[in-house]
C-alpha cells in the first residue's frame, strides 16, 4: 500500500512510519523543509521524502504520489511560542492543502485524521483540530470528491521518546531525576492514558478496514479507562521509587480545564482492536525504554 504520512518527526509520525515500513508498506514522508528526522536516523533512504513549503509545491508532491491513503498526524500544539496563525497553518490550513489535492485523484483515497478529544474551547489547539475535522468532513460528503476522511479522536498517548513538553514525559522525568518537588494542580482530572504501541495498532487497524467506514466518521481512540490526573502520578512515582515530593494542589487547574476524558471505543473494537496495555503495564515499559538504557 502506498501511504503518505506527514508529521514523520513528531513522536507518533515516527512511530507509524517505523511500523509501516518493517510492513512492507511504501511510506512516503511530508515534511516541512526544516524539519528533521532524528527520530527515524538510518531509516531516512528508505522513504519517499518531500519538504514542500508552498501549497503548489504540496499539491504536486500528493499527486505524484498517488497515495491509496493519507495519514495526518502533522500538528502545532502551542507549547512552543507558536502563533495563532502558526496553530491555524499547521493544524488546518495544511490539511485542506492535501484534501484539495486529493480531490483530483484517479483512484479512492482513505485520510485519515489524528484529531483531538479536547473540547474546541481547551486551547487553540483544539479549536483548530475541531475546525479541520468538521472541513474534512464536509468536503468527504460532497458529491465527487474521491476520498473518506476517518477522524481520530485521539486520547492521551504517551510513551518512551514523547516530547519534554508533554505532561506524562514530564511527569516521568521529575520522579526519575527526584526532583525535590514536583507541583501539579488537585489532580481530580480524568484522563484516557493509551500508550504508543497501542495507538500504532489502532491506527494500523484502520488502514486494514478502511474500506468498512462511512464516508466522514469520527472514531475515538483510547483505553477506555479514564483514572485521575492524581493516579497516573502516583503510579508513576511508585514505579519508579521516586523520592520527589508530589505537591497536589500547589497549581490551579487552567481556564476551561476538562475535568472528565474518556474514550467510547465500541467502534474500533468492532473492528478488531482491543488496548494491549493497561496504564501500570504501559508505565512500567515506558520507564524501561526511556530510561534503562
Amino acid at each position: 500500500m502506498k501511504i503518505l504520512l506527514t508529521g514523520a518527526s513528531g513522536f507518533l509520525g515516527s512511530a507509524l512510519a517505523r511500523h509501516w515500513l518493517n510492513a512492507g508498506h511504501q511510506v512516503a514522508l511530508l515534511l516541512r523543509p526544516t524539519s528533521t528526522l532524528d527520530r527515524l536516523l538510518g531509516l531516512d533512504a528508505s522513504f519517499d521524502v518531500g519538504r514542500c513549503t508552498t501549497d503548489a509545491e504540496i499539491d504536486g508532491y500528493v499527486k505524484k504520489i498517488q497515495p491509496d491513503a493519507v495519514v495526518h498526524t502533522a500538528c502545532a500544539y502551542g507549547r512552543q511560542g507558536e502563533t495563532s496563525l502558526q496553530i491555524f497553518d499547521a493544524n488546518l490550513r495544511l490539511g485542506l492543502v492535501i484534501l484539495q489535492a486529493l480531490q483530483h485523484s484517479a483512484q479512492p483515497v482513505s485520510f485519515i485524521n489524528t484529531g483531538s478529544a479536547l473540547a474546541p474551547e481547551v486551547s487553540s489547539y483544539a479549536l483548530s483540530k475541531h475546525q479541520f475535522s468538521q472541513w474534512g468532513c464536509t468536503l468527504a460528503c460532497q458529491s465527487g470528491n474521491p476520498f473518506r476522511f476517518v477522524n481520530v479522536l485521539l486520547q492521551h498517548m504517551y510513551g518512551p521518546g514523547d516530547d519534554a513538553s508533554k505532561f506524562t514525559t514530564h511527569v516521568l522525568q521529575a520522579c526519575r531525576r527526584n526532583d525535590p518537588v514536583l507541583k501539579l494542580t488537585a489532580g481530580e482530572q480524568s484522563r484516557d492514558f493509551i500508550y504508543i504501541d497501542d495507538v500504532v495498532r489502532a491506527y494500523d487497524t484502520l488502514l486494514a478496514q478502511r474500506h468498512q467506514l462511512e464516508s466522514a466518521v469520527n472514531i475515538e481512540v483510547g483505553s477506555g479507562i479514564a483514572p485521575t490526573i492524581r493516579q497516573f502520578v502516583e503510579a508513576a512515582h511508585r514505579l519508579t521509587a521516586s523520592q520527589t515530593q508530589l505537591l497536589f494542589g500547589a497549581l490551579p487547574y487552567r481556564a476551561n480545564e476538562t475535568m472528565h476524558c474518556v474514550a467510547n471505543i465500541d467502534h474500533i473494537t468492532q473492528l478488531g482492536w482491543h488496548p494491549a496495555f493497561d496504564l501500570n503495564a504501559g508505565l512500567k515499559k515506558t520507564i524501561e525504554l526511556e530510561f534503562n538504557k
